[in-house]
C-alpha cells in the first residue's frame, strides 16, 4: 500500500477516487471508481451536507478496496476551485529618495498588499470566515508612476506593487477533513483543483508561455492562467455543465436526469434522440435540432468563460486547453475561438496522448472528468506534500496551511500582526524660507524592522517548519524635524517702545505668508517666513506696513530717520513730510506748539461698534486706521490669532484715513 496513491476529486454531482502507483515518475493508474450524489449535498463544489458526502466517500473508498484487495488509510485530495477566492490589490506607498529601495520594502509591501486582500474577503464574510492564503502573484510593479519588472536598488518618491492573491476559506477545509475523518481516512496532501489540473496538464516549463486552462464541472468552471513562469491568476466562472442540462430540461419538458442521459447521448453520434416528456409524451428528435436548441446556452457559458480570461489575462491568451466532463459540450471551441479571437486549433481538448506523465492502459474508459483526479495524484509524484501545520508568533500560536512552501510572511498575515510595521518611514525632511533665504533640514532615518526565527536572524521570505517560533519586532519611523520660529530667528533685543503711542515689545515679529504667528510656531515644510527684527525705526514701518517715506520720524521728541536704534522705554512719533516741522515742533512734537492753526471740529466714529469721538488734531491731519488701535483693548505685540481690520465693511490697512461716520471694525479673528 505503501506505493500507492490514493486521491479523491469530490465534486459538485460526484465522487471519482482513482488509485495509482508511482513508476519512475510516472503516473500508473490501477483502477478508478466514480459515485453519483443522491442528493444535493454539495453546492458550488463546496461540501453542504458532510454526512451525506462522507457517505458517498465511504462507497468509493469501499468499492477501490475490494477491486484492488487493499486497505486505503491515506488519501489525497484537493479543494475545489470554485472555492477559491482570488483578490487584485494595488497597493501605493511614499518612499524616500535618498534611500534605494531594498528587497525588505519590496517583500514587506506584498505581505501589506496581501493583508488588504484578507480584510476584503474578512468585511464581506457574512460568517466572518477565516482565509487562508495559500498563493500569490505579482502582477507588476512602478517607481513614480513608471511600471518597472525591478525595483530593487532603484531610488524614488512612490512605489507601488499589484498582486493577484488567492484564498481559501475555513470552512471548506474544515469540511473536507471531517469527511475524510469520517473514514478512517488520514490525510496525506491537500492541493486546489485548478493548480493540480495545471499541474497535469501545463507543465512548469511551458508556463513561460501565456495559456488558459479551463476545467468545466457540473457546478462551476475554473480558470487558471499562465505566464511568465508562473500561474498568475485564478478564478470561477459560475457557469458549467449543469446550464446545459437545464437548457434542456425547459427545452423538452423533461427532468435533470433525463437530460443528463441525453446530454451524454449526443456525443454518441446517433441521427435520432428518443425522448419521454414529464407528460408521458415520447417523441423522436434530431440530433441536429437538440444541438442547435443548445447554442444559446453554450453562447452563455463560453461568454462567461471567455469574460473571466480577459480579466485576469488582459489580452487573448497563446492557447487553451479544456478539461472536466463539460469541456465535451458541442460548439465550445468554436464559440470560445470567436470571443476570445483566437484561432479554434488554439484550444485543445486534453486526452490521453496530452498527458505524458500518465499511464492509463489498464483504464477501459478515459474522459477528460478524469483530469482533477489524476492531477491530484500527480501532486504527490511533484513532492507537494502538504498540510496544516503550527508555529508561533510573537507568543501567539497559529495555524498554517501548506498548500505550498511557507515563509515567515505567510505566518505575520496569519497572525493579525499589522504588516505596515514591517515598514519604517524615514523623517520627512524639512524646506522653508526665512527672509527668502533657504533652510533645510533632513528627516532621521528609520530602523527597519528584525525578525528572527527560533532565535536566528531572518527574514519574511525565511521559510518556516511545524514548530518554529517567530519573532517580529515592528520597524521604527524616523523622527521628522520639529523646528520653532524662535530657534531660527530669536529675539535680539528686550524691551518696550511707543509708536504713535502703541505699545510694542521689541521682540521679532513672525509673518507666514503674511499671517503674524507667535514665537512658538512649529515651521511647516515649504513655509515661506517673514521675520521682523525690531532694532530700527525702519522696522517699526515695515511691522505696522506705513510708507516710510511721507514721514518724519521723532525719537523723544528729537529728529531720527530709518536707521535710527532702538531702546527700552523710547517713544517714537510721525509727521507727515508734506507738513513741515517747525524748529519747536522738532524739539517736542507733543507740545501744543506742534500747530498754532485752529483745530478742525471732532468727528464721530464707531470702533467695535461703540461710538467713539474723536477731537480735531492740532496740524489738521486726519486719523489714520492705526490711530483707532488706541480705543481697543487690542495690542499687536500679544497676538492672538489673525487680527481683523475692516472700514466700513471692507478690509482695510493701518494707513486709510478715517472720516466722519465712518465705521470700524478692530478684533482678533478668535473674538469677531
Amino acid at each position: 500500500m505503501d506505493d500507492l496513491i490514493f486521491a479523491l476529486d469530490i465534486g459538485t454531482r460526484s465522487v471519482v477516487g482513482i488509485v495509482c502507483e508511482n513508476s519512475d515518475n510516472i503516473l500508473k493508474v490501477k483502477e478508478v471508481k466514480t459515485y453519483f450524489h443522491k442528493q444535493r449535498s454539495m453546492i458550488d463544489g463546496q461540501i453542504e451536507d458532510i454526512k451525506e458526502v462522507s457517505k458517498v466517500v465511504g462507497i468509493v473508498k469501499s468499492d477501490l478496496e475490494k477491486s484492488l484487495n487493499v486497505k486505503l488509510s491515506k488519501v489525497c485530495i484537493a479543494a475545489a476551485g470554485r472555492a477559491l477566492k482570488t483578490e487584485r490589490i494595488l497597493l501605493k506607498k511614499e518612499s524616500d529618495p535618498r534611500v534605494p529601495v531594498s528587497n525588505d520594502f519590496i517583500k514587506a509591501m506584498e505581505t501589506e498588499a496581501l493583508q488588504l486582500a484578507q480584510d476584503v474577503f474578512s468585511k464581506d464574510s457574512e460568517s466572518n470566515d477565516l482565509f487562508y492564503c495559500v498563493g500569490y502573484s505579482v502582477l507588476g510593479y512602478a517607481l513614480d508612476g513608471r511600471n518597472m519588472s525591478k525595483m530593487e536598488g532603484h531610488r524614488g518618491n512612490n512605489v507601488s506593487v499589484e498582486i493577484i492573491a488567492a484564498f481559501l476559506p475555513h470552512t471548506v477545509i474544515e469540511g473536507l477533513y471531517s469527511c475524510m475523518d469520517n473514514n478512517g481516512l488520514e490525510v496525506y496532501n491537500l492541493t486546489l483543483e485548478p493548480i493540480a489540473a495545471m499541474d497535469l496538464i501545463i507543465p512548469k516549463d511551458l508556463r513561460l508561455l501565456n495559456l488558459a486552462l479551463v476545467d468545466i464541472g457540473a457546478g462551476t468552471s475554473d480558470i487558471a492562467v499562465s505566464r511568465d513562469g508562473s500561474i498568475v491568476g485564478y478564478d470561477m466562472a459560475t457557469v458549467a455543465g449543469d446550464e446545459i442540462t437545464e437548457c434542456l430540461m425547459k427545452n423538452y419538458l423533461i427532468d435533470f436526469n433525463t437530460a443528463e442521459e441525453i446530454k451524454s447521448a449526443l456525443s454518441e453520434g446517433d441521427d435520432y434522440i428518443s425522448i419521454s416528456n414529464i407528460l408521458g409524451i415520447t417523441q423522436d428528435i434530431s440530433r441536429q435540432e437538440i444541438l442547435e436548441s443548445l447554442k444559446p446556452a453554450v453562447y452563455d457559458l463560453c461568454a462567461d468563460i471567455s469574460a473571466k480570461i480577459l480579466n485576469m489575462n488582459k489580452e487573448p491568451p497563446a492557447a487553451v486547453f479544456l478539461a472536466g466532463g463539460g469541456s465535451k459540450t458541442p460548439f465550445l471551441r468554436e464559440f470560445l475561438s470567436e470571443l476570445l479571437n483566437i484561432s479554434e486549433a488554439r484550444i485543445a481538448l486534453t486526452d490521453k496522448k496530452s498527458l505524458k506523465n500518465v499511464d492509463m492502459s489498464t483504464l477501459e474508459y478515459y474522459g477528460p472528468e478524469l483530469i482533477t483526479p489524476l492531477g491530484i495524484a500527480y501532486s504527490v509524484i511533484l513532492n507537494k506534500n502538504y498540510d496544516f501545520f503550527s508555529v508561533t508568533v510573537n507568543d501567539k500560536k497559529i495555524r498554517l496551511y501548506g498548500i505550498r512552501q511557507m515563509k515567515v510572511m505567510d505566518a505575520i498575515l496569519m497572525s493579525g500582526f499589522d504588516p505596515k510595521k514591517l515598514i519604517g518611514f524615514s523623517g520627512k525632511s524639512l524646506r522653508f524660507l526665512i527672509n527668502k533665504e533657504q533652510y533645510y533640514y533632513a528627516g532621521e532615518f528609520s530602523t527597519p524592522s528584525q525578525i528572527y526565527v527560533n532565535s536566528r536572524t531572518a527574514t519574511i521570505e525565511t521559510v518556516i517548519r511545524p514548530g518554529d517560533t517567530i519573532v517580529v519586532v515592528p520597524a521604527k519611523d524616523g523622527i521628522s524635524p520639529s523646528v520653532k520660529i524662535s530657534d531660527i530667528a530669536p529675539c535680539e533685543k528686550d524691551g518696550v517702545v511707543y509708536f504713535n503711542g502703541m505699545r510694542t515689545e521689541l521682540c521679532p515679529r513672525y509673518f507666514i505668508n503674511n499671517t503674524e504667528v507667535d514665537k512658538d510656531y512649529i515651521i511647516g515644510n515649504s513655509d515661506s517666513i517673514e521675520v521682523v527684527q525690531l532694532k530700527t525705526v525702519h522696522d517699526l514701518y515695515r511691522l505696522y506696513k506705513m510708507d516710510e517715506g511721507i514721514y518724519t520720524s521723532f525719537i523723544n521728541g528729537t529728529a531720527a530717520d530709518g536707521d535710527s536704534e532702538l531702546y527700552d522705554g523710547c517713544r517714537i512719533d510721525v509727521l507727515k513730510r508734506e507738513e513741515p516741522a517747525s524748529q519747536a515742533e522738532s524739539e517736542n512734537v507733543n507740545s501744543e506748539k506742534i500747530n498754532n492753526e485752529k483745530p478742525e471740529s471732532s468727528i464721530m466714529v464707531m470702533v467695535n461698534n461703540k461710538a467713539v469721538s474723536l477731537p480735531g488734531k492740532k496740524d489738521n491731519t486726519p486719523y489714520i486706521f492705526a490711530d483707532m488701535l488706541n480705543f481697543t483693548d487690542i495690542d499687536p505685540s500679544r497676538p492672538k490669532g489673525n487680527i481683523i481690520l475692516l472700514h466700513n465693511g471692507k478690509e482695510a490697512s493701518y494707513l486709510n484715513n478715517i472720516s466722519d461716520n465712518d465705521e470700524i471694525i478692530i478684533k482678533w479673528d478668535s473674538e469677531y
